[in-house]
């Protein structure tokens, strides 16, 4: 069996005096694929950010890739390798696309894995290359979304 990629284990995690989860534990195992699945207001956000050190955790660990992430500060975790698209779009809209893709590549050293991952997005969603040079905040807000996971792979995630 392979040691899982990600692991928490009875966490909990609350909005000031209000307990948002408790007791998560699951895993990931290296080439899986997971859900996380509730109605409004189970806690499938907070799980995530959580996971991502968005929110700290009251209780609990969560490990990645076999070392403890718990409540560590978010880049950090984004250059262990695990990147996290939230909800709402989130873009630097007075940057243009280009500008909030090289963003998510903060983290990177290399300059030429950079440009073949930009290259590679564009290749995904192309009207990001048409709009490169446009600020992101004048693009829809589907365009918007695009943009936010393209900003998300060029960390070069494993998660």
């Amino acid at each position: 069996m392979t040691d899982p990629i990600l692991k928490l284990l009875n966490v909990e995690s609350a909005y000031g005096p209000i307990k948002a989860i408790r007791g998560v534990s699951l895993q990931v195992e290296p080439g899986r694929i997971a859900t996380v699945l509730g109605s409004n207001g189970a806690g499938k956000s907070t799980i995530l950010k959580t996971i991502s050190g968005i929110i700290d955790p009251r209780k609990g660990t969560v490990e990645f890739k076999g070392r403890d992430i718990t409540a560590r500060d978010p880049a950090f975790i984004v250059q262990q390798g695990l990147s996290h698209v939230p909800e709402g779009r989130e873009v630097f809209p007075l940057l243009s696309v280009r500008d909030n893709l090289l963003m998510g590549a903060y983290t990177r050293a290399d300059r030429d894995g950079v440009a073949r991952d930009m290259e590679q997005v564009f290749g995904y969603f192309p009207i990001l290359r048409e709009r490169a040079a446009q600020d992101a905040g004048l693009l829809s807000g589907g365009q918007q979304q695009m943009l936010a996971i393209s900003r998300a792979l060029m960390a070069k995630p494993d998660l």
